[in-house]
């Protein structure tokens, strides 16, 4: 951690002789201002306090530059400044920032306290020094600030980084966000793994307790269970120690070795276990077989989730009578990594586009296309999506729905077609914010409208999987018309949204009747086809024009 630096109480006049000679003569070289305006001509100021944190400056900076030229819509380096600042009101609500078109304006409780003359635009502000400018008088007012607002002097470092930069992108969309140190390595884990043995503890009262045992992990296959206590951590007696102190010592370099001694739930015996440290991957697959048809729930996409599928697929392939069929189970899953869907997706696909991403941002503007085999060999597949179904998940159902290659069941997905950049900052959190739009292989983007399923399984309790089957192919002319309207509508003509996503409301549905109308459906294969290519006229020509 970085304290910021205080300076003491000094008489006015020599606080502004000595500004202008010492701490501040970066700042008023590049900008030509005095950095105590208010303080130099208001004598109720009681000090000066300035974070001259390299840190600071730095996650600052990156901040700025980021949400400047990065984020899918521009927005002005003058606007990302009071919002930056603005965000410190969440630390002491007597701070208010305002804008003319000459100055920045700061205000604490009521009152204005400094007047900062803002850069003049002629000048490249993407370069190095443009950057630096803003930067300086984003950290300008941090100092005014701390010399008036006790709150913000006594705060965390953290606290004040996570204050500006989560002031500094307040006004983008929903998914952007800030992730401190702590909830930034949990979402690496997540999407990367972790060194370790594969386990999560209770702690705090008596011996921790083993919670979970990730499948396959290092802790699996020496035989811990949930349950187990964990008595010593190489030799250190873990009695009343915490679940984070303790996952901290199982944790380190991969290849190492970690001595436990387990006092196993069923047996009263204190065993000594040694692991060796690997990385572990969070489980997002889960698979089950009926008669030679894969059942795959997919949770989330994080780095080993497409390898996993392929894995449950070749096993599938090697039963007597080989693949019959695949029901991907996509109900509940929020997206992930995007390269992960793309490669799922690219599981069941030869040749052709999987998909775009759009962006002012040259580096977001991607198209996708699949390899040369499809590594289920055309065995039927159909795709699980619910109100809950967004982001990547739904760049899968939507190449594969646009493909002709799956038909889709359930309800209106959820709508979530943005793509969104994970930044590591200096203070080791995350800035994450949209950057780009995805589209589907015929051009489309699901944003804010969702998938549309060929069979839509909102109906009541007397319904059957038979039933619900049958309707769809009768309503096959009805699905073709709706999906041409949902591949042609302006995604931002909010009551055209509405409408088309009244037809079957997005609901979350992780019951058994969805899967029993795939089995359903996968028992006849001209049914299956017919649903598969609904809409395959519509979207012929687009495919032509890629």
């Amino acid at each position: 951690m970085f304290p910021l630096v205080t300076i003491g109480r000094p008489r006015i006049e020599d606080l502004c002789l000595k500004t202008s000679l010492r701490h501040w003569r970066r700042i008023g070289a590049t900008l030509g201002l005095c950095l105590l305006q208010a303080a130099c001509g208001t004598p109720q100021v009681a000090g000066i306090t300035a974070p001259d944190d390299p840190q600071t400056r730095e996650l600052v900076t990156q901040t700025i530059d980021l949400v400047a030229t990065r984020y899918i819509d521009p927005i002005s380096r003058d606007q990302i400044l009071v919002n930056t600042l603005d965000g410190l009101s969440e630390i002491d609500d007597n701070i208010r920032v305002d804008i003319t078109p000459d100055d920045l304006v700061l205000q604490y409780d009521g009152k204005t306290v400094q007047t900062i003359a803002l850069p003049q635009t002629n000048y490249d502000q993407t370069s190095v020094e443009g950057n630096q400018i803003w930067s300086e008088i984003t950290l300008r007012g941090l100092g005014t600030y701390r010399a008036y607002s006790p709150v913000l002097r006594n705060s965390d470092t953290l606290d004040v980084q996570a204050a500006l930069v989560s002031g500094a992108i307040r006004n983008l969309d929903r998914y952007s966000r800030y992730e401190g140190p702590k909830q930034a390595e949990t979402a690496r884990n997540r999407r990367d793994g972790y060194i370790g043995i594969g386990i999560r503890v209770i702690g705090g009262d008596g011996y921790p307790v083993v919670k979970l045992v990730h499948p396959e992990s290092p802790a699996a296959k020496a035989g811990l269970h949930p349950g187990d206590q964990i008595v010593a951590v190489n030799g250190e007696d873990m009695y009343g120690k915490t679940s984070t102190y303790t996952a901290d010592l199982l944790h380190g370099e991969e290849g190492t070795r970690v001595t436990i001694d387990i006092n196993k739930a069923d047996n009263r015996a204190i065993v000594p276990v040694e692991i060796m440290r690997e990385r572990v991957i969070d489980r997002t697959v889960f698979a089950e077989t009926r008669d030679n048809i894969l059942i795959a729930r997919i949770t989330s996409f994080n780095s080993a989730t497409a390898s996993t599928l392929g894995d449950n697929i070749l096993k599938v392939q090697l039963y007597d009578g080989g693949l019959k069929g695949v029901i991907l189970d996509l109900r509940g899953n929020r997206g992930g990594l995007l390269q992960q869907g793309v490669a799922v997706a690219d599981l069941f696909l030869e040749n052709g586009p999987i998909g775009n991403t759009f962006s002012r941002v040259m580096a977001a503007r991607h198209t996708f296309r699949a390899g040369n085999s499809d590594l289920t060999r055309g065995a039927p597949l159909i795709v699980l999506i619910d109100g809950r179904t967004a982001s990547s998940a739904e760049l899968v159902a939507a190449a594969l729905q646009d493909r002709n290659r799956a038909v889709l069941v359930g309800s209106t997905s959820f709508g979530k077609g943005s793509v969104q950049a994970i930044n590591d900052l200096p203070n080791h959190g995350t800035l994450t914010f949209t950057w780009s739009r995805m589209t589907a292989p015929s051009g489309y983007t699901f944003d804010r409208i969702g998938l549309f399923p060929a069979i839509c399984t909102q109906s009541n309790d007397n319904d059957t999987p038979v039933h619900r089957v049958s309707t769809a192919l009768s309503q096959r002319d009805q699905t073709a018309s709706m999906l041409t309207k949902w591949r042609t509508l302006d995604y931002r003509d909010e009551k055209s949204r509405r409408e088309l996503r009244s037809v079957c409301p997005a609901h979350s549905n992780n019951d058994e009747f969805d899967i029993k109308v795939a089995l359903e459906l996968l028992k006849n294969s001209p049914d299956y086809k017919n649903l598969a290519f609904v809409g395959q006229q519509e979207i012929a020509d687009t495919f032509d024009a890629h």
